[in-house]
Protein backbone atom coordinates (compact mmCIF):
# COMPACT_ATOMS: atom_id res chain seq x y z
CA UNK A 1 0.00 0.00 0.00
CA UNK A 2 1.34 3.44 -0.99
CA UNK A 3 2.12 5.56 2.08
CA UNK A 4 4.20 8.30 0.49
CA UNK A 5 4.01 11.33 -1.79
CA UNK A 6 6.52 11.52 -4.63
CA UNK A 7 8.05 14.98 -5.07
CA UNK A 8 9.42 15.44 -8.58
CA UNK A 9 8.45 19.00 -9.57
CA UNK A 10 9.17 22.41 -8.05
CA UNK A 11 5.43 22.98 -7.63
CA UNK A 12 5.01 19.85 -5.51
CA UNK A 13 8.23 20.65 -3.66
CA UNK A 14 6.95 24.13 -2.77
CA UNK A 15 3.79 22.59 -1.28
CA UNK A 16 5.96 20.09 0.62
CA UNK A 17 8.25 22.84 1.98
CA UNK A 18 5.29 25.00 3.06
CA UNK A 19 3.92 22.03 5.02
CA UNK A 20 7.29 21.22 6.62
CA UNK A 21 7.77 24.82 7.75
CA UNK A 22 4.77 24.38 10.04
CA UNK A 23 6.19 21.32 11.80
CA UNK A 24 8.06 21.16 15.11
CA UNK A 25 9.91 17.97 14.12
CA UNK A 26 10.60 16.03 10.95
CA UNK A 27 12.23 12.66 10.33
CA UNK A 28 14.77 12.67 7.53
CA UNK A 29 16.99 10.18 5.71
CA UNK A 30 18.93 10.07 2.46
CA UNK A 31 19.62 7.50 -0.21
CA UNK A 32 22.95 8.14 -1.88
CA UNK A 33 25.62 6.54 -4.00
CA UNK A 34 29.21 6.74 -2.85
CA UNK A 35 31.44 5.46 -5.64
CA UNK A 36 29.29 2.37 -6.12
CA UNK A 37 27.51 2.98 -9.43
CA UNK A 38 28.77 6.47 -10.34
CA UNK A 39 31.79 8.66 -9.62
CA UNK A 40 31.83 10.55 -6.34
CA UNK A 41 29.40 11.05 -3.45
CA UNK A 42 25.96 11.65 -4.94
CA UNK A 43 22.55 12.44 -3.46
CA UNK A 44 19.86 10.22 -5.00
CA UNK A 45 16.79 10.63 -2.76
CA UNK A 46 15.56 12.58 0.28
CA UNK A 47 12.92 10.98 2.49
CA UNK A 48 11.01 13.11 5.00
CA UNK A 49 8.20 12.16 7.38
CA UNK A 50 6.25 14.76 9.38
CA UNK A 51 2.70 15.41 10.47
CA UNK A 52 1.52 12.02 9.23
CA UNK A 53 2.84 12.62 5.69
CA UNK A 54 5.83 11.02 3.99
CA UNK A 55 7.57 12.87 1.17
CA UNK A 56 9.98 11.21 -1.24
CA UNK A 57 11.94 14.05 -2.82
CA UNK A 58 13.72 13.22 -6.08
CA UNK A 59 16.79 15.47 -6.44
CA UNK A 60 17.79 13.89 -9.76
CA UNK A 61 14.85 15.33 -11.70
CA UNK A 62 16.14 18.07 -13.97
CA UNK A 63 15.14 21.52 -12.82
CA UNK A 64 14.18 20.62 -9.25
CA UNK A 65 15.68 23.24 -6.90
CA UNK A 66 16.36 22.16 -3.31
CA UNK A 67 17.34 25.56 -1.84
CA UNK A 68 14.08 26.10 0.09
CA UNK A 69 14.08 22.52 1.37
CA UNK A 70 17.66 22.97 2.58
CA UNK A 71 16.50 26.08 4.48
CA UNK A 72 14.00 23.91 6.37
CA UNK A 73 16.71 21.37 7.16
CA UNK A 74 18.93 24.19 8.46
CA UNK A 75 16.13 25.78 10.51
CA UNK A 76 17.13 25.40 14.20
CA UNK A 77 13.49 25.70 15.35
CA UNK A 78 12.56 22.43 13.62
CA UNK A 79 14.02 19.26 15.11
CA UNK A 80 15.41 16.75 12.61
CA UNK A 81 15.05 13.17 13.81
CA UNK A 82 17.60 10.90 12.15
CA UNK A 83 19.30 7.55 12.49
CA UNK A 84 23.08 7.14 12.37
CA UNK A 85 23.46 10.45 10.57
CA UNK A 86 27.22 10.50 9.94
CA UNK A 87 27.37 9.85 6.20
CA UNK A 88 24.18 11.82 5.53
CA UNK A 89 25.71 14.79 7.34
CA UNK A 90 28.89 14.56 5.27
CA UNK A 91 26.83 14.55 2.08
CA UNK A 92 24.66 17.47 3.18
CA UNK A 93 27.77 19.50 4.05
CA UNK A 94 29.35 18.74 0.68
CA UNK A 95 26.17 20.17 -0.91
CA UNK A 96 26.32 23.34 1.18
CA UNK A 97 23.48 22.37 3.52
CA UNK A 98 24.22 22.39 7.26
CA UNK A 99 21.44 20.68 9.26
CA UNK A 100 20.68 22.13 12.66
CA UNK A 101 18.86 20.74 15.71
CA UNK A 102 19.23 17.01 15.11
CA UNK A 103 18.21 14.11 17.30
CA UNK A 104 20.11 10.98 16.31
CA UNK A 105 18.25 7.90 17.50
CA UNK A 106 21.39 5.78 17.18
CA UNK A 107 23.13 7.98 19.77
CA UNK A 108 20.17 7.74 22.15
CA UNK A 109 20.12 3.96 21.83
CA UNK A 110 23.83 3.64 22.59
CA UNK A 111 23.47 5.78 25.72
CA UNK A 112 20.49 3.63 26.75
CA UNK A 113 22.76 0.55 26.57
CA UNK A 114 21.60 -0.88 23.24
CA UNK A 115 24.32 -2.48 21.13
CA UNK A 116 25.20 -0.94 17.74
CA UNK A 117 22.46 -1.89 15.27
CA UNK A 118 21.14 -1.25 11.79
CA UNK A 119 17.96 0.79 11.45
CA UNK A 120 15.98 -2.36 10.63
CA UNK A 121 17.26 -4.06 13.79
CA UNK A 122 16.54 -0.93 15.84
CA UNK A 123 12.94 -0.70 14.57
CA UNK A 124 12.46 -4.38 15.37
CA UNK A 125 13.95 -3.93 18.87
CA UNK A 126 12.02 -0.78 19.82
CA UNK A 127 8.72 -1.20 17.98
CA UNK A 128 8.65 -4.92 17.22
CA UNK A 129 8.16 -4.11 13.54
CA UNK A 130 10.08 -6.02 10.89
CA UNK A 131 11.18 -4.04 7.84
CA UNK A 132 12.88 -5.43 4.78
CA UNK A 133 16.36 -4.25 3.77
CA UNK A 134 16.29 -6.03 0.41
CA UNK A 135 16.52 -2.78 -1.58
CA UNK A 136 19.35 -1.31 0.49
CA UNK A 137 22.10 -1.86 -2.06
CA UNK A 138 20.03 -1.23 -5.17
CA UNK A 139 21.03 1.36 -7.76
CA UNK A 140 19.39 4.59 -6.57
CA UNK A 141 20.31 6.36 -9.80
CA UNK A 142 17.85 4.27 -11.82
CA UNK A 143 14.69 6.05 -12.94
CA UNK A 144 11.89 5.34 -12.64
CA UNK A 145 12.43 3.86 -9.19
CA UNK A 146 10.49 0.70 -8.48
CA UNK A 147 7.67 0.77 -5.95
CA UNK A 148 9.74 -1.67 -3.89
CA UNK A 149 12.61 0.84 -3.75
CA UNK A 150 10.39 3.76 -2.78
CA UNK A 151 8.57 1.71 -0.12
CA UNK A 152 11.95 0.74 1.31
CA UNK A 153 13.11 4.37 1.31
CA UNK A 154 9.89 5.52 3.00
CA UNK A 155 10.26 2.99 5.81
CA UNK A 156 13.61 4.55 6.70
CA UNK A 157 11.71 7.54 8.10
CA UNK A 158 8.20 6.32 8.92
CA UNK A 159 9.06 5.01 12.39
CA UNK A 160 11.69 7.50 13.57
CA UNK A 161 9.38 9.95 15.38
CA UNK A 162 7.64 7.15 17.26
CA UNK A 163 10.99 5.63 18.24
CA UNK A 164 12.22 9.00 19.46
CA UNK A 165 9.26 9.43 21.81
CA UNK A 166 9.83 6.00 23.35
CA UNK A 167 13.55 6.63 23.79
CA UNK A 168 12.96 10.07 25.30
CA UNK A 169 10.74 8.53 28.00
CA UNK A 170 13.36 5.87 28.71
CA UNK A 171 16.09 8.51 28.92
CA UNK A 172 14.01 10.62 31.31
CA UNK A 173 13.44 7.61 33.55
CA UNK A 174 17.17 6.91 33.62
CA UNK A 175 18.04 10.57 34.06
CA UNK A 176 20.28 10.71 30.99
CA UNK A 177 18.29 12.96 28.65
CA UNK A 178 20.91 15.70 29.08
CA UNK A 179 23.58 13.27 27.86
CA UNK A 180 21.66 12.69 24.64
CA UNK A 181 21.02 16.42 24.16
CA UNK A 182 24.70 17.25 24.63
CA UNK A 183 25.82 14.62 22.12
CA UNK A 184 23.31 15.87 19.54
CA UNK A 185 24.25 19.52 20.11
CA UNK A 186 27.83 18.63 19.17
CA UNK A 187 26.60 17.68 15.69
CA UNK A 188 25.49 21.26 15.02
CA UNK A 189 29.06 22.46 15.39
CA UNK A 190 30.69 19.82 13.18
CA UNK A 191 31.69 20.65 9.61
CA UNK A 192 32.66 18.18 6.92
CA UNK A 193 32.58 20.79 4.16
CA UNK A 194 36.33 20.54 3.50
CA UNK A 195 36.55 16.75 3.77
CA UNK A 196 37.61 14.91 0.61
CA UNK A 197 34.90 12.30 0.06
CA UNK A 198 36.86 10.71 -2.77
CA UNK A 199 39.97 9.97 -0.74
CA UNK A 200 41.82 7.31 -2.72
CA UNK A 201 45.26 7.38 -1.11
CA UNK A 202 46.30 6.40 2.40
CA UNK A 203 49.57 6.66 4.31
CA UNK A 204 49.91 2.88 4.28
CA UNK A 205 50.07 2.98 0.46
CA UNK A 206 53.64 4.22 0.84
CA UNK A 207 54.69 0.90 2.35
CA UNK A 208 57.32 -0.87 0.26
CA UNK A 209 57.69 1.95 -2.27
CA UNK A 210 60.65 4.25 -2.82
CA UNK A 211 60.16 8.02 -2.99
CA UNK A 212 60.36 7.80 -6.77
CA UNK A 213 57.90 4.91 -7.05
CA UNK A 214 55.41 6.52 -4.69
CA UNK A 215 55.43 9.72 -6.74
CA UNK A 216 54.57 7.66 -9.83
CA UNK A 217 51.89 5.68 -8.01
CA UNK A 218 50.26 8.82 -6.60
CA UNK A 219 50.30 10.46 -10.03
CA UNK A 220 48.77 7.41 -11.70
CA UNK A 221 45.97 7.34 -9.13
CA UNK A 222 45.31 11.05 -9.72
CA UNK A 223 45.12 10.30 -13.42
CA UNK A 224 42.66 7.48 -12.70
CA UNK A 225 40.45 9.93 -10.76
CA UNK A 226 40.28 12.28 -13.73
CA UNK A 227 39.29 9.45 -16.04
CA UNK A 228 36.73 8.18 -13.52
CA UNK A 229 35.16 11.63 -13.28
CA UNK A 230 35.14 11.97 -17.07
CA UNK A 231 33.32 8.64 -17.53
CA UNK A 232 31.24 9.11 -14.35
CA UNK A 233 32.27 5.71 -13.03
CA UNK A 234 33.67 4.70 -9.62
CA UNK A 235 37.45 4.95 -9.85
CA UNK A 236 37.95 1.31 -8.83
CA UNK A 237 36.06 0.32 -11.99
CA UNK A 238 38.37 2.30 -14.28
CA UNK A 239 41.58 0.39 -13.65
CA UNK A 240 42.81 -1.82 -10.83
CA UNK A 241 44.72 0.09 -8.15
CA UNK A 242 47.17 -2.77 -7.62
CA UNK A 243 48.05 -2.81 -11.30
CA UNK A 244 48.94 0.89 -11.10
CA UNK A 245 51.13 0.15 -8.10
CA UNK A 246 52.89 -2.62 -10.04
CA UNK A 247 53.36 -0.23 -12.97
CA UNK A 248 54.92 2.36 -10.64
CA UNK A 249 57.40 -0.27 -9.43
CA UNK A 250 58.05 -2.05 -12.72
CA UNK A 251 57.33 -0.11 -15.94
CA UNK A 252 57.44 -3.30 -18.02
CA UNK A 253 54.03 -4.09 -16.52
CA UNK A 254 52.57 -1.93 -19.30
CA UNK A 255 52.93 -4.97 -21.55
CA UNK A 256 50.45 -6.84 -19.33
CA UNK A 257 47.76 -4.22 -19.99
CA UNK A 258 45.67 -6.46 -22.25
CA UNK A 259 45.63 -9.23 -19.62
CA UNK A 260 44.41 -7.05 -16.74
CA UNK A 261 40.81 -7.79 -15.79
CA UNK A 262 40.12 -4.71 -13.70
CA UNK A 263 39.84 -2.23 -16.57
CA UNK A 264 36.62 -0.50 -17.62
CA UNK A 265 35.50 -2.19 -20.85
CA UNK A 266 35.30 1.08 -22.81
CA UNK A 267 38.98 1.73 -21.99
CA UNK A 268 40.45 -1.65 -22.80
CA UNK A 269 42.05 -0.45 -26.01
CA UNK A 270 45.35 0.77 -27.41
CA UNK A 271 44.37 4.44 -27.15
CA UNK A 272 43.92 4.25 -23.36
CA UNK A 273 47.02 2.05 -23.00
CA UNK A 274 49.09 4.64 -24.87
CA UNK A 275 47.63 7.49 -22.81
CA UNK A 276 48.41 5.59 -19.61
CA UNK A 277 51.98 5.00 -20.76
CA UNK A 278 52.42 8.67 -21.70
CA UNK A 279 51.14 9.64 -18.25
CA UNK A 280 53.65 7.27 -16.67
CA UNK A 281 56.52 8.69 -18.71
CA UNK A 282 55.54 12.26 -17.85
CA UNK A 283 55.44 11.40 -14.14
CA UNK A 284 58.82 9.64 -14.39
CA UNK A 285 60.39 12.78 -15.89
CA UNK A 286 58.88 14.92 -13.13
CA UNK A 287 60.22 12.54 -10.47
CA UNK A 288 63.68 12.73 -12.03
CA UNK A 289 63.57 16.54 -12.06
CA UNK A 290 62.50 16.53 -8.40
CA UNK A 291 65.51 14.37 -7.60
CA UNK A 292 63.40 11.74 -5.88
CA UNK A 293 65.35 8.74 -4.64
CA UNK A 294 64.88 5.28 -6.11
CA UNK A 295 66.26 3.67 -2.97
CA UNK A 296 65.02 5.83 -0.07
CA UNK A 297 61.68 4.60 1.24
CA UNK A 298 58.61 6.81 0.88
CA UNK A 299 57.44 5.70 4.33
CA UNK A 300 60.12 7.20 6.51
CA UNK A 301 61.45 5.38 9.53
CA UNK A 302 60.97 7.15 12.80
CA UNK A 303 64.07 8.90 14.12
CA UNK A 304 65.64 7.53 17.30
CA UNK A 305 64.64 10.68 19.19
CA UNK A 306 61.05 10.53 18.03
CA UNK A 307 60.87 6.80 18.72
CA UNK A 308 62.05 7.32 22.30
CA UNK A 309 59.55 10.17 22.77
CA UNK A 310 56.72 7.98 21.44
CA UNK A 311 57.83 5.12 23.65
CA UNK A 312 57.78 7.39 26.71
CA UNK A 313 54.37 8.74 25.72
CA UNK A 314 53.01 5.20 25.32
CA UNK A 315 54.33 4.21 28.76
CA UNK A 316 52.68 7.26 30.38
CA UNK A 317 49.42 6.54 28.57
CA UNK A 318 49.37 2.84 29.44
CA UNK A 319 50.12 3.53 33.10
CA UNK A 320 47.34 6.13 33.35
CA UNK A 321 44.86 3.82 31.65
CA UNK A 322 45.73 0.93 33.92
CA UNK A 323 45.72 2.76 37.26
CA UNK A 324 43.22 5.59 36.62
CA UNK A 325 40.87 5.15 33.69
CA UNK A 326 40.33 1.39 33.48
CA UNK A 327 38.94 1.21 37.07
CA UNK A 328 36.61 4.13 36.28
CA UNK A 329 35.58 2.49 33.01
CA UNK A 330 34.74 -0.70 34.88
CA UNK A 331 32.53 1.17 37.35
CA UNK A 332 30.70 2.98 34.52
CA UNK A 333 30.05 -0.38 32.87
CA UNK A 334 28.68 -1.83 36.12
CA UNK A 335 26.34 1.12 36.66
CA UNK A 336 25.28 1.93 33.10
CA UNK A 337 25.98 -1.12 30.94
CA UNK A 338 28.63 -2.63 28.70
CA UNK A 339 27.30 -0.96 25.55
CA UNK A 340 27.16 2.45 27.21
CA UNK A 341 30.73 2.35 28.45
CA UNK A 342 32.23 1.71 25.01
CA UNK A 343 30.42 4.82 23.78
CA UNK A 344 31.12 7.02 26.80
CA UNK A 345 34.66 5.97 27.61
CA UNK A 346 36.25 3.86 24.92
CA UNK A 347 39.95 3.30 24.38
CA UNK A 348 40.37 6.37 22.21
CA UNK A 349 39.06 8.76 24.86
CA UNK A 350 41.12 7.07 27.56
CA UNK A 351 44.24 7.46 25.43
CA UNK A 352 43.47 11.14 24.88
CA UNK A 353 42.76 11.88 28.55
CA UNK A 354 45.88 10.02 29.65
CA UNK A 355 47.91 12.48 27.56
CA UNK A 356 45.94 15.54 28.67
CA UNK A 357 43.89 15.96 25.49
CA UNK A 358 40.41 17.19 26.52
CA UNK A 359 39.07 18.05 23.04
CA UNK A 360 36.56 15.18 22.96
CA UNK A 361 35.58 15.23 26.62
CA UNK A 362 31.86 16.00 26.89
CA UNK A 363 30.58 17.77 30.01
CA UNK A 364 28.46 14.80 31.09
CA UNK A 365 31.43 12.48 30.66
CA UNK A 366 33.57 14.71 32.86
CA UNK A 367 30.87 14.61 35.56
CA UNK A 368 30.73 10.80 35.39
CA UNK A 369 34.50 10.39 35.45
CA UNK A 370 34.89 12.73 38.43
CA UNK A 371 32.03 11.06 40.31
CA UNK A 372 33.38 7.54 39.92
CA UNK A 373 36.97 8.66 40.50
CA UNK A 374 35.82 10.12 43.81
CA UNK A 375 34.12 6.84 44.72
CA UNK A 376 37.34 4.96 43.94
CA UNK A 377 39.59 7.48 45.68
CA UNK A 378 41.43 8.29 42.45
CA UNK A 379 42.74 11.78 41.73
CA UNK A 380 41.88 12.60 38.10
CA UNK A 381 42.50 16.35 38.35
CA UNK A 382 45.94 16.14 36.65
CA UNK A 383 44.28 14.65 33.57
CA UNK A 384 41.18 16.87 33.46
CA UNK A 385 42.93 20.21 33.90
CA UNK A 386 43.58 22.29 30.81
CA UNK A 387 47.33 22.64 30.31
CA UNK A 388 48.57 26.21 29.88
Amino acid sequence: MKNWEYVDTNEILTTCVDFLKQQKEIAIDLEFDKNRYRYGFNLCLIQIYAGGRCFIVDPLVEGVVLKDLYAVIEDPTIEKVVYSFGEDLRLFHSLGCFPKNTFDIAIAMRLLDYPPASLAAAVDEILDIEISKSAQKSNWFLRPLSEKQVNYAAKDVLYLLEMKEILIKMAEEKGILDWIKEENEIIDGVSYADIDNNNYLKEKDKHGLSEYEYYLFKGLLEYREKIAEKYNRPSYQIIDKEYLRELAERPKQIYRFEKIRGIYKSLKNDAFKNELWETYQGLAKEAEREGLSKTEKALKRMSSELYQAKKKERAIRDEAKKKVFKPIQKLIAENHGENVVTYIMGNRLMDELALGNLDNLRKYKRVLIERYADELGIDVSPYLTVKT
